[in-house]
């Protein structure tokens, strides 16, 4: 699956089990998001910082930092890009 040009392929080890179980959770989890939330979850997951993504996606700090709490809520993202950043 590729989002933007981001190959989530890129994000987990092909030959291990458990990555192999992460990579369907987290693309099961993009599946259930808007195009816009999509894309920020991505980019977190690729380790840009909210700062970064606010100014990629022209939207506050304050916004990412929003949508990443409710998707953190939702699913599983921590477990692709673990960061203390937002919670």
């Amino acid at each position: 699956m590729e989002i933007d040009g981001y190959e989530i392929d890129d994000l987990f080890d092909s030959e291990d089990m458990e990555s192999a179980g992460l990579k369907i959770d987290f693309e099961r989890l993009l599946t259930t998001l808007s195009e816009r939330d999509r894309k920020i979850a991505v980019l977190y997951a690729f380790g840009h910082t909210q700062e970064e993504i606010g100014a990629i996606m022209g939207l506050s700090q304050p916004t990412i930092h929003r949508v990443l709490a409710n998707i953190y809520k939702r699913g599983e993202i921590w477990r692709v890009n673990y960061r203390e950043e937002y919670i």
